[in-house]
């Protein structure tokens, strides 16, 4: 500072800039519309807060965040008060739909017979009287009976349609 008569005179001091805290989050793996809730993991320096469209408590609900891309943050705030964060997206797959095909009535009688319309291609038939893909009226006996077509796309993502079948009895025959 320089004053009136022209004396100058100086006053130094030093100030200390911190570094934000190191913030990381692991990658997410992708998960299926009808996945549980799940704890998140994987952010560091651990006490951090996590947040996003389907987080609460730090947890994810991949039913309420919905089917598509959502990111995820990793917030935390070191002893100094200075906040960093990371992020990272998970995917939220959609279930493929699955569907098969309605069945006639038959009679206790009828051959058995090889199980199809099941879509999309590449999925597994169960139910009473089911086996290797194909239907015995005979072994699933008298009554109504659900056959289940079940499909896991490439995503892992499961899903199942369900058709019921009829057997019906002879009809009771005297001479």
């Amino acid at each position: 500072y320089t004053d009136a008569n022209g004396c100058s005179n100086s006053a130094s001091q030093n100030i200390v800039v911190n570094a934000l805290p190191a913030v990381t989050l692991d990658p997410l793996a992708a998960v299926c519309v009808d996945a549980t809730d799940f704890a998140l993991t994987g952010g560091a320096p651990a006490g951090g807060t996590y947040s996003g469209t389907g987080v609460s408590g730090g947890s994810f609900s991949p039913a309420t965040a919905g089917v598509g891309s959502h990111t995820i943050t990793y917030s935390y705030t070191d002893v100094n008060g200075f906040t960093n964060s990371a992020s990272q997206s998970i995917d939220v797959n959609a279930l493929q739909r699955d569907t098969v095909h309605s069945y006639i009535a038959l009679c206790v009688d009828a051959a058995y017979f090889v199980l199809s319309g099941g879509a999309p291609a590449g999925g597994t038939y169960s139910g009473t009287g089911v086996s290797g893909g194909s239907f015995s009226p005979s072994t699933a006996g008298v009554g109504t009976h659900s056959i289940t077509y079940s499909y896991t796309d490439a995503n892992g993502c499961s899903n199942s349609a369900s058709q019921n079948i009829v057997v019906n009895a002879l009809p009771a025959v005297t001479l």
